[in-house]
């Protein structure tokens, strides 16, 4: 089986009149999730634009999890145990998911 992964979109536009996930957070929460998850069994990577840029900073676990949307260091425990929650209760890694298989949510 594959590894949990949590994905932090760190795409970052130069032009200020577009918003962008490594604008908003999104390398920092990146960095913060990568120490927060030394010890456990969840990758923690940097990602390349979901298309989520006016909720972010946005991060998604993967496979078949959410996405999270204006996620800040204080929502790091809760992507954590939502990471941990998908490892115990993975598919069977022969099924491919479907843009259906995925959640939104807003964290404000």
């Amino acid at each position: 089986m594959s590894k949990t992964t949590i994905f932090v979109c760190t795409n970052l536009r130069f032009s200020t009149e577009h918003p962008s996930c490594g604008a908003r957070g999104g390398e920092e929460l990146l960095q913060q999730l990568q120490i927060a998850t030394k010890e456990c069994d969840i990758d923690v990577v940097s990602s390349i634009c979901f298309g989520h840029c006016t909720e972010g900073a946005v991060a998604k676990i993967s496979p078949n999890g959410n996405f999270y949307h204006h996620v800040t260091e204080l929502d790091i425990p809760m992507l954590i145990a939502d990471a941990n929650k998908l490892a115990v209760t993975k598919p069977s890694p022969n099924i491919a998911p479907s843009i259906e298989d995925f959640d939104s949510h807003d964290i404000d």
